[in-house]
């Protein structure tokens, strides 16, 4: 037998206080063991090449190669006013720029020095070295929001993790990232744990505030499905999705003729075969 328990915050106290580890009928909240196993970790991997898309902010070092008819190596960390120096050019701007912008600007900065750049007879690198740490606010249903210091490849998921993931209260699929007053991004973790779906897991910048709003309807799934939960729903998901998409879909031994919703309405406590 299939068991969904549909509870709305405003209608059912059963739900509303659980505790982020164990919840009614033992089941625990979809998503919330990613934050509690301690064997994961969510570290921006600093190996990696620098994204493209990765912007550049004072305290972030620059290596920036010179080779071919000239060879030379500069090691530079861009200043509080966002630039960097070379001797006998003076100070270039490079914040609030990606690696591909900051290498135009500083290659044509470098021709000063190295004529055989516009030839194509020296060639001029940009990658970065060490990078800065950037700070991030976590607000609202999150399980130890603050502030927080991270380093600046780290992404929401990243941020998410450190900060324990949202609450017992706290939506996984109502994450809003606000940068400069406005929300830019609407993260759903369901995205990413049920479909392996990043793309809206953007890189953090200096001051960004991460809101994780409450959860408005949960369902509790039991029985005979593959991944017995209690699960977040969204506008326009009806009980086939939660149980087909959600829980994995019915175990081989369900009996497709004995599903039964508990249902907390207006009128109370019903029970429905369907």
């Amino acid at each position: 037998a299939v068991d969904q328990t549909y509870a709305k915050r405003d209608a059912v106290s059963a739900i509303a206080p659980l505790p982020a580890a164990a919840t009614a009928g033992g089941l625990r909240i979809f998503g919330q063991e990613l934050f509690s196993n301690t064997n994961l970790t969510f570290e921006p991997n600093m190996r990696m090449a620098t994204p493209r898309n990765y912007i550049l902010g004072p305290d972030d070092e620059l290596v920036i190669d010179v080779f071919g008819y000239s060879e030379r190596t500069y090691k530079m960390r861009i200043n509080a006013e966002g630039e960097v120096r070379f001797p006998n050019i003076g100070p270039v701007k490079v914040s609030s720029l990606t690696i591909d912008e900051a290498t135009a600007k500083i290659r044509s900065a470098l021709t000063t020095l190295y004529p055989a750049i516009k030839t194509g007879a020296t060639t001029v690198q940009v990658s970065l070295g060490q990078i800065r740490t950037i700070r991030v606010i976590l607000i609202g249903e999150v399980s130890r929001p603050g502030t927080y210091s991270l380093s600046s490849l780290s992404t929401i998921a990243n941020a998410l993790y450190v900060s324990g993931g949202p609450s017992a209260n706290g939506s996984f699929r109502n994450i809003q990232l606000i940068r400069n007053g406005k929300t830019i991004v609407q993260f759903d973790l369901y995205d990413f744990l049920l479909r392996g779906d990043l793309r809206k897991n953007i890189l953090l910048q200096d001051d960004d505030i991460i809101k994780v709003n409450t959860y408005q309807t949960r369902v509790s799934i039991s029985g005979a499905v593959k991944r017995p939960a209690i699960f977040e729903c969204s506008g326009g998901e009806c009980m086939l999705d939660v149980i087909r998409e959600f829980a994995g879909g019915f175990a081989d031994d369900a009996d497709l003729e004995t599903v039964t919703v508990r249902r907390i309405g207006r009128k109370g406590r019903e029970i429905i075969d369907v």
